[in-house]
């Protein structure tokens, strides 16, 4: 029997990836047995519902600076922001607090201040904008003569600044908590995410107000609202549509199959076009007041549910970008 003098082949690392398969969109990477790389978080509706509660927070604080002026719909438009922001930046730590499970977990985020943790940075920007929100607050009810003047020392009206600088900060929390990973998605947005997540808070803040605003009849401010709104989802809608073009194969789990289909119908048309449409409609024509009213709830109701979807459809499909180990392997730039 001929023996061959040829020594025995010796494993290497690399036949554990013989049984991987390449995928479309990715240069060909080794995976094992196409086998998940990353462990997807596991996040639900309360973490969609905090990133979209607290950007409108924010929001809200903009809205809020830039209701300057002494005629009375300014200092209601105003006095509605200050009063929505409080209420929505209270309602954040409870949306936290039941993804966390127990109220020690929050209160242990506090313990420290990491600068390079977007989580650390968020948690204390959320404690640092309720402070300057429950302060605008009681400025507001001492300029009504509801609380005392003698708190005005307590309350400088320098706070409402820095309540707006707190909320640019935590519209844009928002995104950057979610760009900051190795999810492949969420890294290959790492610019076009929080850009979106800010243009986002600001027109659900809008919509909030011009909301609010409508049912209470004070609609001599709603154009103004509008105009800012339509601004912010012009800009939304222009990073929404760069980030499709970059990302690539990256960015199919947000666009591709039906998940990008709801997307599309519901923040991108329902979100932005639709409530853009009908405010182009309330500035051309001179609509009965009634009609008016129904206009903005509508427009504002869903430019709402187009920032929620937006969220949600960012949290899937990152959930979906993590169990493909081809794109975690080939991380983007």
């Amino acid at each position: 029997m001929h023996r061959s003098d040829a020594p025995p082949r010796v494993p290497q690392p690399d036949d554990a990836f013989a049984g991987a398969s390449p995928q479309a969109g990715f240069p060909e990477a080794p995976t094992y047995f196409d086998r998940p790389l990353l462990k997807a978080p596991h996040w639900g509706w309360n973490v969609v519902a905090y990133l979209f509660v607290g950007g409108i927070t924010g929001g809200l604080g903009i809205v809020a600076a830039v209701a300057r002026g002494d005629r009375a719909e300014d200092l209601r438009l105003r006095r509605a922001a200050r009063f929505a922001g409080l209420a929505l930046a209270s309602a954040s730590p409870i949306l936290l607090i039941s993804h966390l499970g127990r109220p020690e977990r929050f209160l242990n985020m506090l313990r420290i201040v990491k600068f390079k943790s977007p989580m650390s940075m968020g948690v204390w920007g959320l404690l640092l904008y309720s402070g300057t929100a429950a302060g605008s607050v009681a400025r507001e009810l001492i300029d009504d003569g509801t609380l005392s003047r003698r708190l005005d020392r307590f309350v400088p009206p320098s706070g409402v600044l820095l309540q707006a600088l707190l909320g640019c900060f935590m519209s844009g929390y928002t995104g950057v908590l979610l760009s900051a990973t190795a999810i492949p998605l969420w890294g290959a947005g790492k610019r076009h995410i929080p850009a979106a997540s800010v243009c986002s808070s600001v027109a659900g803040a809008c919509a909030i107000a011009s909301l609010y605003s409508a049912l209470e009849g004070n609609m001599a401010v709603i154009g103004r609202l509008e105009r800012l709104e339509a601004v912010a989802s012009v800009v939304e809608m222009a990073v929404l549509g760069d980030f499709r073009r970059i990302s690539g194969a990256y960015g199919a789990p947000m666009y591709d199959g039906p998940r990008g289909r709801r997307f599309r119908n519901v923040t991108l048309y329902g979100g932005i076009l639709i409530p853009g449409a009908l405010s182009i409609l309330g500035g051309l024509f001179d609509l009965p007041p009634r009609a008016q009213k129904w206009r903005t709830i509508v427009s504002s109701l869903l430019t709402l549910a187009g920032g929620y979807v937006l969220r949600e459809t960012l949290i899937e499909a990152g959930k979906e970008s993590a169990a493909n180990p081809h794109a975690a392997f080939r991380q983007p730039q």
